[in-house]
């Protein structure tokens, strides 16, 4: 999988006569692409086959994280948990092929920041989490401190017996893989924040 360039233009005015923040991502490479709109009062979603139209006071919760799709993708998450217990979720990566995704890094992170504001002006009250909640962190951090320790021995016994072509095979899969459960581990680490202070580590480079 490919990762393209950011690309701001996710987001966009609604219309000729209005200026409605709206951000477009194909969740899935043979979904429909869904439209979110935030609207004056009200968070609208649109997949061409559904829509809903949610109002920010009705929000429950907000949760981001960091959710990449393999050990080299950079990738975010947010999950929005509404009164009645449903929830919708979109992410910073937007599918054009099976194959193809396209990094919509800025457009991402100014829909999500300006998406919370709204909803903690709407609603004092909404829950506002970082991270993955602390049984799956603490799950994925010992998982991934396992497998990196696992593969650093294999590393070390290939180094023993003369095998340095599965040695450098195995060095070049455990750099990522290290590189990449370090970061799930420090980014998703539970946690709550602020409406005017959503983390920098759950948000892609401006």
């Amino acid at each position: 999988m490919n990762a393209g360039s950011a690309a701001p233009a996710a987001v966009l005015p609604a219309g000729d006569d209005d200026d409605v923040p709206t951000y477009r991502q194909r969740p899935r490479p043979f979904g429909p692409e869904v439209t979110w709109r935030l609207e004056p009062e009200h968070l609208f979603a649109d997949s061409g086959l559904r829509n809903k139209r949610v109002p920010y006071s009705r929000i429950a919760a907000i949760r981001l994280t960091y959710a990449p799709t393999n050990i080299t993708s950079v990738a975010f998450k947010t999950a929005i948990r509404l009164e009645d217990g449903k929830t919708l979720t979109f992410g910073s990566l937007s599918w054009k092929t099976y194959f193809e995704v396209d990094r919509q890094d800025a457009a991402y992170r100014a829909f999500v920041t300006d998406l919370v504001a709204r909803t903690g002006d709407a609603n004092p009250g909404v829950a506002l989490i970082a991270g993955k909640s602390k049984p799956i962190w603490f799950a994925a951090a010992v998982v991934g401190a396992g497998t990196a320790a696992t593969m650093a021995g294999a590393i070390g016994w290939a180094l023993s017996n003369g095998s340095w072509a599965v040695a450098g095979l195995a060095t070049l899969f455990l750099v990522p893989f290290a590189w990449q459960a370090w970061g799930m581990a420090v980014r998703n680490r539970p946690g709550t924040f602020r409406a005017n202070a959503v983390p920098e580590a759950l948000l892609p480079k401006g």
